[in-house]
């Protein structure tokens, strides 16, 4: 049920995982031996947190929903970022995150009421006080001027052009060699994931900047450096720093153009090259937007549970934890090597809302509904639910029988227009799965299943050129998926017993009620199925109104990228090597337009993840996300040798924001693209940026352009390579067919987007 209470608590007489724990006796459930309650779901049948078992054995539930954050007096929800000390696995580590808590609390917004916009307040503040400049390559940077002083380099000071940062700034590592690919892993922002709200700033004023916490100048760019008359709050804005010591003020509009979707969404920092350090340490949360969904029959008085799955990097990685009696500061931070992070041969450990292998317990009948959030950094799981061979999962069974199939009745906080029910599911990272199972004669007592995740990307004998695992090929056979989950990490142990008390809800909703609380896929009058099928209709490149490709670089065992194109890329371009004053967006996207987009993944699969509009994903043959209609997200998992067709409006909000690869130190190495949704009724310059447009004389873009068409218009890496070998001409070792005028083709042939066409 919505408000049952979750006490975090320990086993009764019990042994789970090798751990003998002890606690009051069995039955004493208050501790203070009285045997006396009120039941009810979550609360133990008799008023304690001890449950007793079919098998005479009992527990206690260990498994908590993340805390709520409540605001303040002014409707402000308060976030500091800092040194916090946790405990994970056993170990003291220190990491960097929100009020203390890991993961960070859950941002609850109620249900519209009438017409009134819901304004979301959120005060971010940065309590890392000092620069913590370091190199993605691995190790800290020291910096100084020509004076010796210590300094900060410009650039990292402010977004583009370091305020009181030094030019003649030099930086070196432990080694003395200079420092290449640096950033501040202390400097921070704010990302509302999920949501469809003004990506620049909220309109209307009313900021003030007080306290530290700055606000943004109405109408200018994000970086005037100025706070003293800002007036108006951040919207989702992932361009502006908020630097060590101090803070930003938030607001984000739900409603500004209409009833904002119902589902989980989720907040976690966006500075480029910090935000997998800072998220993979714990600095992210849930957020919950209530809407029609949970109020519907079969939903609104299910057992809902709130699930925020971590990777941390703790498991004989590299992470060294803290030592006996040493504090957790700036200075002791144990999450803090992007080399360590960013390496996939290196074990994770599987954790749920901050604790390892919790129980849950549950009475028969029950509905469970469980809001799962894959707030991991970079790997991708399978995850099940397995009929244990006892009632501490020191085994399970994944025949068809033993298996507990998951409802899904929402995607990435989006309800989908009719359920689906796998026996499986996957996550790659920034999913959120929204599932039911469990009801009358399906949870019975005595029973116990246990959830069970197999990493994906460190399969046995997967692996790319460079020697690391990347995603595979070719899809696993259900027979495959079952052994990786046979021998997979078993990540929470759910019990059912009747003293647990009565059940909340034992019957699921209907798809007809579902349907009425999903929000439609008719886009502009024409059906999310004839969108789909007019889209993959389209073969020519050309005719495709955007075409992404995400890419760790072109290149095989044996042979270089003949294109140069820059290592992590998106169409063989790389963030920050894009040179900002000749492209300061990377694509304009027209106002209200209805776009076709094909996504396209080289060299390990990439979730393909855009802010501020979701996008409607048309079905393939994807053992990853069978889903097999139209529906709503905004991540997305493009595997290697695939191409999906996505459909959205650049509804509402002009601006500027981003789209990238969510393997998050993909992002940070450079895998994503700055874009600029505008209006060409009221700028004449709208339209000037396109990932088709290179500008005169840029033979590297039209390079990259040649690249493109080649991997968007082959089906395999093979055909890639393929096309990538047979080309050269004119403008270098890359582009047989490119062009800059039709001087450079032959008769019969002309010029046109770079590329010699017939005709």
């Amino acid at each position: 049920m919505r408000n049952a209470r979750f006490r975090v608590a320990h086993l009764c007489g019990a042994t789970l995982l090798g751990l003998s724990l002890l606690s009051p006796a069995c039955g004493d459930k208050d501790g203070d031996g009285s045997t006396t309650g009120d039941g009810g779901a979550g609360d133990g049948g008799t008023g304690g947190d001890c449950f007793e078992l079919a098998d005479g054995s009992c527990v206690e539930e260990t498994f908590h929903n993340p805390p709520e954050l409540d605001a303040d007096d002014e409707g402000v929800f308060r976030l500091t970022l800092a040194p916090t000390e946790v405990e994970i696995d056993g170990q003291r580590h220190c990491v960097r995150a929100y009020n203390g808590l890991f993961p960070g609390p859950t941002l609850v917004t109620p249900a519209r009421e009438g017409s009134a916009v819901r304004q979301v307040r959120v005060d971010l503040k940065n309590d890392l006080l000092g620069h913590d400049l370091r190199s993605l390559s691995g190790g800290a940077c020291t910096c100084t001027d020509a004076h010796g002083m210590a300094c900060t380099p410009s650039g990292h000071d402010a977004c583009d052009e370091g305020h009181d940062g030094h030019d003649d700034c030099t930086c070196v590592d432990e080694d003395g060699e200079t420092c290449e690919h640096m950033f501040d892993f202390n400097v921070t922002n704010l990302h509302a994931h999920g949501s469809h709200v003004r990506p620049d700033y909220a309109r209307g004023g009313g900021c003030v900047a007080e306290d530290g916490l700055s606000c943004r100048e109405c109408g200018e760019d994000a970086c005037d450096g100025d706070t003293t008359d800002d007036t108006c709050f951040l919207g989702d804005d992932v361009l502006t720093q908020v630097q060590p010591g101090a803070g930003a003020r938030y607001r984000w509009d739900l409603d500004e153009d209409g009833t904002h979707h119902d589902g989980l969404n989720w907040y976690h920092p966006h500075i480029h090259g910090t935000t997998a350090i800072q998220t993979a340490s714990g600095a992210a949360g849930a957020w919950i937007i209530r809407g029609p969904l949970d109020e519907v029959e079969g939903v609104a008085q299910a057992r809902e549970r709130v699930i925020v799955f971590h990777t941390p990097s703790v498991a004989e990685n590299g992470f060294e934890p803290l030592a006996d009696g040493e504090e957790c500061t700036e200075d002791t931070l144990t999450f803090n090597d992007f080399d360590v992070l960013a390496s996939t041969i290196s074990p994770q450990l599987n954790m749920i809302n901050g604790l390892r292998r919790p129980r849950m317990v549950t009475p028969p009948g029950q509905v469970e509904r469980w809001r799962i959030l894959n707030a991991g950094y970079l790997d991708e799981v399978w995850m099940g639910l397995f009929r244990g061979t006892d009632a501490d999962c020191s085994g399970w069974s994944v025949t068809p029988g033993d298996v507990m199939p998951l409802t899904q009745i929402a995607r990435d906080g989006l309800t989908l227009p009719r359920s689906y029910t796998d026996d499986y599911w996957f996550m790659s990272s920034g999913y959120r799965v929204e599932g039911l199972f469990g009801g009358e004669g399906v949870l019975q007592h005595g029973d116990t299943w246990c959830l069970v995740a197999a990493r994906f990307l460190q399969s046995e004998g997967e692996s790319s050129p460079t020697g690391e695992p990347i995603s595979p090929g070719e899809a696993p056979t259900v027979e495959e998926i079952q052994e990786m989950l046979e021998l997979g990490d078993l990540v929470a142990v759910l019990n059912v017993t009747e003293d647990a008390g009565v059940a909340t809800e034992t019957s699921l909703p209907t798809d007809e009620a579902l349907a009425a609380a999903a929000p439609s896929t008719v886009v502009e009058g024409i059906s999310a199925e004839d969108r789909c099928a007019a889209a993959a209709a389209v073969e020519d490149p050309a005719d495709i109104d955007q075409v992404a490709v995400l890419q760790v670089g072109f290149f095989t065992a044996d042979e270089p990228d003949p294109c140069d194109c820059a290592n992590y890329n998106v169409n063989c371009k790389n963030f920050e090597e894009t040179d900002r004053s000749v492209y300061p967006y990377d694509r304009d996207l027209p106002l209200d337009e209805v776009e076709h987009w094909r996504v396209a993944a080289s060299v390990d699969g990439h979730p393909f993840h855009i802010h501020i509009n979701p996008y409607l994903v048309c079905p393939q043959d994807n053992v990853f996300d069978p889903i097999p209609f139209p529906h709503w997200r905004d991540t997305y998992l493009v595997n290697l040798d695939r191409k999906v067709d996505l459909v959205t409006q650049n509804k509402s909000y002009t601006g500027s924001y981003v789209f990238h690869c969510h393997k998050l130190t993909h992002e940070d190495h450079g895998m994503m693209q700055v874009v600029r949704t505008c209006d060409p009724a009221v700028d004449p310059t709208c339209g000037d940026y396109g990932w088709r447009q290179c500008a005169a004389e840029d033979l590297d873009c039209a390079q990259a352009l040649a690249a493109t068409d080649c991997a968007i218009g082959g089906d395999t890496t093979e055909e890639l390579l393929t096309c990538l070998a047979a080309i050269g001409g004119p403008l270098g070792v890359c582009g047989a067919n490119s062009c800059g005028s039709d001087e450079d083709c032959g008769p019969g042939t002309s010029c046109r987007d770079w590329v010699c066409q017939p005709g």
